[in-house]
């Protein structure tokens, strides 16, 4: 009996991953995924109440820097 398609896909992860690296092998991925969805206006609707101000704070409260 062959593998089932969760075992295929998790198979052949591991080998692109093991092949490319993790950013690679998501690289690959991407490469035959079309997505879903309509990315510019996801993104403009969840980013709409973020200002630089606010990434900068971000950035600092993450990583403790503070000039």
């Amino acid at each position: 009996m062959g593998l089932a398609l969760p075992e295929i896909k998790q198979k052949g992860w591991d080998a692109l991953v093991k092949e490319l690296g993790y950013a690679g092998a998501t690289k690959f991925i991407l490469l035959y995924e079309p997505g879903r969805g309509n990315y510019t206006k996801e993104r403009k609707d969840i980013l709409k109440e973020t200002t630089i101000e606010k990434v900068r704070e971000d950035v600092k409260r993450r990583t403790n820097f503070n000039p």
